[in-house]
């Protein structure tokens, strides 16, 4: 299980560990978003920050309708206690999407300083 809060503009914020080096990591603050169907999105500091190895380009979309080209980098994330490699775009902002969130319940006290959690399906669970 994931647990996180919403802020005090109602948006679900989550801290997840970033895994740098062998034995080295950082927290990041991520908003769960919606309306970005990607994984993760990071920003451009924060892979300047860590360092991380840029990927592909990938085309995309933003909420608008508007279609551009963005940047890509490798990260390794702890997911459900598991240290899982995820394709990060390189955003504003960093998010988590519905790609990452696919086979997960999210049930939330949505007032600012409620928690929500995200739990896995058991099919998702075992994979």
């Amino acid at each position: 299980m994931i647990i996180g809060q919403i802020d005090e503009q109602f948006e679900a914020r989550v801290l997840l560990t970033v895994l740098t080096g062998p034995e080295l990591e950082t927290t990041v603050n991520f908003l769960v978003d919606t309306g970005f169907n990607g994984f993760l999105a990071v920003t451009p500091e924060l892979v300047e920050q860590l360092n991380l190895p840029l990927g592909p380009v990938q085309r995309g979309m933003t909420a608008d309708g508007r279609t551009g080209f963005y940047d890509t980098a490798e990260l390794r994330i702890v997911w459900h206690d598991r240290a899982t490699v995820i394709r990060a775009q390189v955003l504003e902002e960093p998010l988590i999407g519905t790609r990452l969130l696919a086979g997960h319940q999210l049930i939330a006290d949505w007032q600012p300083g409620g928690d929500f959690r995200l739990t896995q399906s058991p099919e998702a669970a075992n994979q």
